[in-house]
């Protein structure tokens, strides 16, 4: 089997492991995922961000252990391909959920931990509830603005005594990135996060000794969220609005060669969001949630298989009536998975984490042109072949 081949093919990985993270409270598309499209793809960023061990890395290799989900969302937070999803609330319901709790020109939304511990306490609607903050991603911020919300405060407990303390993290990374896309677009919006007992969520402030010590008394046991398999409200998450259509259970090749693409919907309201709330943008970002890649002609064997991969079609194959050919960068639709850079065979592609801001919304694109050589053609019919052979599931020998 030759070097290319390998790369395509790879050792068996995420292809049904996600299968196990399936519930009432998260959705698979398992054919989003990088993992299962390119078993060579180096994202592991759902292991990296899962607040409960659910998913993990075990030799290398993804692992579920359904068990101890607690559907906080995280994962699907972090998720560049939106592989997996949010429910019970979905997006569209977290929105209107947060809308409603709205006082002013201010909303707050808390996780669960922290309104169990001062749950008696509280005023009715005070606040928005996730599981966990790390459920909160950026177009949901940047949608809040677009509809006039200028302060957003996301609440928690005392993580360091939670279980999924490893959701502030993400909740922190989350904000970090909307105050740079903030700053970039204009827009009037102050995010942070708050932890413990604040007086503006209590209904009588004469109260707020009695919620700190119902505050420290249900961290100091080591609060945090249930599995959802031992949840004894299960039946809150049963609700059948919320459901989200799986994709098909068949991923298969386009007429170009590549396979198919889609860009999360997530991404097409953040961009939405923007270009509604802020002016024209300035500057470049660094958020991680855009790439720029680049491509060294150097190295370039002109296999063009980055854009077999690219989930969401910011790399695209041109071919010319003129005998140009070569490749396609749309920046504005780059979730900088790092796909093309896993199945470049000749390490040609380089991802720059930071993008103009202007070329998120203006569509713009980079051209890259290529020439054609004898070893390229070859490697690129013979990737083609097993690359439908990986997909399949089986071994390619030459």
């Amino acid at each position: 089997m030759s070097d290319v081949a390998r790369r395509v093919i790879g050792p068996p990985n995420a292809a049904g492991v996600f299968e196990g993270v399936r519930s009432e409270a998260i959705a698979v598309h398992q054919f989003r995922c990088t993992q299962v499209r390119n078993r060579n793809a180096n994202c592991m960023r759902c292991a990296g961000a899962c607040t409960s061990g659910c998913i993990s890395l075990v030799d290398g290799s993804l692992h579920v252990d359904a068990d101890k989900c607690v559907g906080c969302g995280t994962c699907a937070t972090v998720c560049p391909t939106c592989a997996l999803e949010s429910l019970n609330p979905t997006d569209a319901q977290l929105l209107r959920d947060t809308l409603a709790s709205r006082e002013g020109d201010r909303v707050t939304i808390a996780c669960r931990p922290l309104i169990e511990s001062i749950g008696p306490f509280m005023r009715a609607s005070a606040c928005s509830e996730v599981v966990c903050l790390g459920r909160v991603d950026e177009s949901l911020l940047v949608q809040l603005a677009e509809r006039r919300v200028n302060r957003i405060e996301l609440a928690c407990g005392a993580c360091d005594s939670c279980e999924q303390k490893q959701g502030l993290s993400c909740a922190r990374t989350v904000v970090s990135n909307v105050r740079s896309l903030c700053e970039a677009w204009d827009i009037d919006l102050d995010v942070q996060v708050v932890e413990g007992v604040r007086l503006d969520l209590l209904a009588d402030p004469k109260a707020q000794l009695r919620a700190e010590r119902s505050y420290a008394e249900h961290f100091s046991a080591g609060a945090s969220n249930p599995p959802l398999a031992q949840r004894a409200d299960k039946a809150r998450f049963a609700r059948t609005d919320c459901r989200i259509p799986e994709d098909s259970s068949v991923l298969k090749v386009m007429k170009d060669g590549t396979l198919p693409h889609f860009l999360p919907q997530r991404r097409e309201k953040l961009l939405t969001a923007l270009a509604l709330a802020g002016s024209e943008p300035e500057g470049t970002i660094e958020t991680g949630l855009w790439g720029c890649v680049v491509i060294d002609g150097a190295k370039c064997s002109s296999c063009r298989m980055c854009t077999t991969f690219c989930p969401t079609g910011a790399l695209e194959k041109f071919d010319d009536e003129d005998g140009s050919f070569g490749v396609l960068h749309f920046p504005g639709s780059c979730v900088n998975c790092e796909s093309c850079k896993s199945i470049c065979p000749d390490q040609a592609i380089t991802i720059l984490p930071h993008t103009r801001a202007a070329y998120i919304l203006e569509g713009s694109v980079h051209r890259y042109a290529m020439r054609r050589r004898a070893v390229a053609l070859n490697d690129e019919h013979q990737i083609l072949n097993t690359m439908k052979l990986a997909i399949d599931g089986d071994v390619f020998e030459r």
